[in-house]
């Protein structure tokens, strides 16, 4: 998580004039959004400036689920990143999920060509660095590691470039700044750009061990337990993430030794992993706190991708995810413009509507779930009827992949199907009718 945050009314909107780089786009932030977009503006032909806090290249987030979603597969072929997270023990992943129902089943979805479609499991320490080495590398991308941005310039009231400190100063400038510096960035915040935000009832305790032994498999695997959720997720390295999540009357369990209770509250889920003999790596991480954050799309000539356009429960592990498709999203939409030198603003707004048509309705369940300690009725009649029948079980995977919309996922004739096997089928034999739903 980047924690780094700008006081809007201490630092000057407005920088005094200077000797000024011109590039065709400047991205601040080096790390899953920020490193796709210039890559990929690159590869199009235009000169990127990548400015990032961190002076070492090797830096990484910690607080991650290190799951990427499948939808951001096509994402990652486009850039090249497959072949490298998978030459550094990425793990290609499935999930299988277990309820009161049952347990769903590693069952993947299936692209257009009827072929399993899977995302990748590796850890941000792995990753991070891969990424920023290959977009370092590749022609067209200035990067500027250490440097922070202190002000903004401004020209006829619009903003053209941003002052940088730390290890490099001066002015870099371009008709687009987009900011990929996370959740609480900083760009935004000299903009005056304040996130809307909604609750999350739920706090979450997450640690890396080596020497797992697994019960269902070597797939990423989900407890949803009433307002309890656990998670395994087998990693490059033979490391395997464990995190819990639950609502924030249980955190004061945790407070002293949340790794422990980490550890303690895993073990009650059916079919847990093995901890006894699992060797820790580094501290159990405690978040206490995490509101849902979200930013518009575009404001003048500036653009969000990844957190800093939307940080939200990470419960369903889209962040990852979404920060590579909205990255490739506004270099499709943007780069026509930027290469002809025509004006920006259309091409912001149709970024803006894409934004919001791909993601308003994941955003809208997601944030509905972090307010709920448990499943509505919708939710309790797709998940029966995946953990009974195979096509049910597809559904459901193909969704929380984000392989298809909500409004796909929860048309009429998938509710009808479901509701038939929900009657027709007898209940799965790992169902606890008695469990918290």
């Amino acid at each position: 998580m980047n924690n780094n945050t700008v006081d809007g009314d201490e630092a000057p909107l407005l920088a005094p004039p200077t000797q000024q780089e011109a590039f065709d786009v400047v991205i601040i932030g080096a790390g899953l959004a920020g490193c796709t977009a210039a890559r990929l503006f690159a590869l199009d032909g235009l000169h990127v400036a990548l400015v990032e806090h961190h002076a070492d290249i090797a830096a990484f987030k910690q607080l991650c689920t290190h799951f990427i979603q499948a939808s951001a597969t096509p994402t990652l072929r486009r850039l090249g990143l497959d072949q490298l997270i998978e030459d550094a023990g990425g793990l290609r992943n499935g999930v299988d999920i277990w309820t009161r129902y049952g347990w769903t089943g590693d069952v993947a979805p299936l692209d257009q060509n009827g072929e399993p479609v899977f995302g990748y499991n590796i850890q941000r320490r792995t990753l991070d660095p891969i990424l920023r080495q290959l977009t370092s590398h590749t022609p067209g991308v200035t990067t500027m590691f250490g440097c922070g941005v202190r002000a903004l310039v401004k020209q006829d009231g619009v903003v053209s470039g941003v002052e940088l400190g730390g290890s490099r100063t001066g002015v870099v400038s371009a008709p687009l700044i987009v900011g990929a510096d996370g959740r609480n960035s900083p760009l935004a915040a000299l903009t005056g750009i304040q996130p809307a935000s909604s609750e999350n009832s739920r706090f979450g305790a997450i640690r890396a061990y080596r020497g797992v032994t697994l019960r269902r498999g070597t797939c990423s695997q989900m407890w949803l337990r009433g307002p309890e959720i656990g998670y395994v997720f087998p990693n490059d390295g033979g490391v395997t993430v464990i995190a819990y999540m639950a609502t924030k009357d249980k955190l004061d369990g945790f407070r002293t030794e949340p790794g422990e209770a980490l550890e303690r509250s895993m073990a009650g889920f059916p079919d847990a992993p093995d901890l006894s003999a699992a060797e820790p790596v580094g501290n159990a991480l405690l978040v206490k706190d995490y509101p849902n954050l979200w930013r518009p799309a575009a404001v003048g000539n500036v653009a969000f991708v990844g957190d800093a356009l939307m940080s939200i429960d990470p419960l369903w592990g889209v962040g990852c995810g979404f920060a590579f498709q909205t990255a490739e999203w506004l270099v499709d939409t943007l780069t026509p413009a930027l290469r002809q030198g025509r004006p920006i603003s259309p091409a912001l707004q149709r970024y803006a509507k894409r934004v919001s048509r791909q993601l308003r309705g994941h955003r809208f369940l997601i944030l509905d779930y972090a307010r709920r300690h448990g499943f509505n009725a919708i939710e309790r009649l797709t998940f029966s009827a995946a953990a009974k029948d195979t096509a049910a079980s597809r559904h459901l995977h193909a969704f929380g992949a984000r392989i298809i919309g909500p409004a796909k996922f929860l048309s009429p004739g998938a509710l009808v199907r479901a509701a038939w096997v929900d009657l027709r089928q007898p209940a799965a034999r790992s169902a606890q009718p008695d469990a918290p739903v």
